[in-house]
């Protein structure tokens, strides 16, 4: 009877230690740590005595943390899930408006608990980390398709108790773990970018290729800082980059007083599309006003995608409408974005295509009738007297025999 006791307890100990995974947090302070890491777990041996503790192996495997079913407490009394919902966060762009990553950096702040989600806003991965600016410009460059927004709790100690009690209230509350934090999908979220190839030529071939797609695709989405690849990995056929260079005191206040310029710049605005109210920001790079009217170099970041336009605006225009540079072109902005003008032109230009990347307003309003919607009064717009309107209401031709009709 004792030794069936012992049996039974040698085999709970057993089940215990396989279902059992911790989450590493050790590591440089500019290195990425994420919620998964290697777990020794035992196993008994196929050989002689597999029931006995003294015979079994011990493996090292990548293990990914499971939630568990209740939240830890953060040491006020409440549940860490009530006192850091997800859904209570407010929603933050990874790249921001002057174009770098640079999530509010507390004093204090030891450890994060954030969250990554896609263009859609949907959930895709959670992780804890020392540094946050530098986990997400990592994983930025890793996952550059899923990474637009983020969440994030700042704790003033590295306490894994209560990181792993915010991960799991997360996930309970988005109904399970996201994909990003599965073991089919980890990997890619928290080790460098294996491009292929299959020669030590052929790799790096693969990699400084994919290097190129991942800095074009970032440049798109607006992406000004910089960000310098790991040249020892990229000779390996692996695309990863190195954290952002510590700033001295002086370059912090520089680049505070940089971001506020930015930000007294940059206006939040909205426009209907598809009877849906939109929003999108204007960051105004310069105005220069003359005798002649005004040229504006303005950003238009919308859906997390940054573009540049030149917007010229006649003299005619300023005195009819009557009305501040930057209110003229946020209108004018908004008219173009309800039209879902594409915002990104390469090449020759088609007649029927919209020349948004430098266009005046009475181009505008030759291209679209209604265009005097946009700033109300639809009798304040100078163009109607000064340029013909050329459209097509006939068709000519042999296109107009019913008999060379399909």
């Amino acid at each position: 009877m004792k030794m069936m006791k012992m049996k039974m307890k040698i085999q709970e100990s057993v089940a215990s230690s396989r279902a059992t995974s911790t989450t590493c947090f050790r590591g440089p302070r500019a290195q990425f740590v994420g919620s998964a890491c290697a777990t020794r777990l035992f196993r008994p041996s196929s050989s002689r005595g597999a029931d006995c503790r003294r015979h079994q192996n011990g493996v090292f495997v990548l293990a990914v943390s499971t939630p568990s079913e209740e939240g830890v407490g953060s040491g006020t009394g409440k549940s860490s899930s009530s006192l850091s919902s997800l859904e209570s966060l407010p929603m933050k762009s990874v790249i921001s408006v002057e174009g770098e990553v640079h999530p509010d950096e507390a004093e204090g702040v030891q450890a994060s608990v954030f969250a990554v989600f896609d263009q859609a806003k949907q959930l895709q991965f959670v992780g804890f980390s020392k540094h946050l600016r530098n986990s997400l410009r990592t994983i930025l460059g890793r996952q550059s398709d899923l990474a637009y927004y983020y969440k994030h709790v700042d704790l003033p100690e590295v306490n894994q108790e209560k990181m792993m009690g915010i991960r799991d209230a997360w996930f309970k509350e988005n109904s399970g773990m996201p994909l990003g934090n599965t073991s089919a999908k980890v990997q890619f979220w928290q080790q460098p970018l294996v491009a292929g190839g299959v020669s030590e030529k052929g790799k790096q071939v693969a990699a400084s290729q994919m290097l190129e797609t991942i800095m074009k695709r970032l440049t798109q989405r607006g992406l000004r800082e910089e960000f310098l690849v790991n040249e020892d990995l990229l000779k390996e056929g692996k695309v990863d980059f190195l954290p952002a260079k510590e700033l001295t005191e002086e370059e912090k206040r520089l680049k505070k007083e940089m971001r506020q310029k930015v930000l007294e710049a940059t206006r939040t605005c909205s426009t209907v599309v598809d009877g849906n109210q939109e929003e999108f920001l204007l960051f105004f790079q310069s105005v220069f006003e003359a005798n002649g009217g005004a040229m504006v170099d303005v950003s238009v970041t919308k859906d997390d995608v940054a573009t540049d336009h030149r917007v010229i605006i006649g003299e005619d225009y300023l005195q009819a409408l009557a009305m501040p540079v930057k209110d003229i072109v946020e209108r004018t902005v908004s008219f173009l974005l309800s039209k879902k003008v594409s915002r990104k032109t390469e090449g020759i230009l088609n007649s029927n295509e919209f020349p948004i990347n430098y266009f005046a307003l009475s181009t505008v309003e030759q291209f679209f009738g209604d265009f005097a919607v946009a700033f109300e009064d639809e009798d304040c717009l100078p163009g109607e007297d000064k340029f013909w309107r050329f459209n097509r209401i006939h068709t000519y031709g042999w296109n107009a025999h019913d008999e060379y009709k399909k």
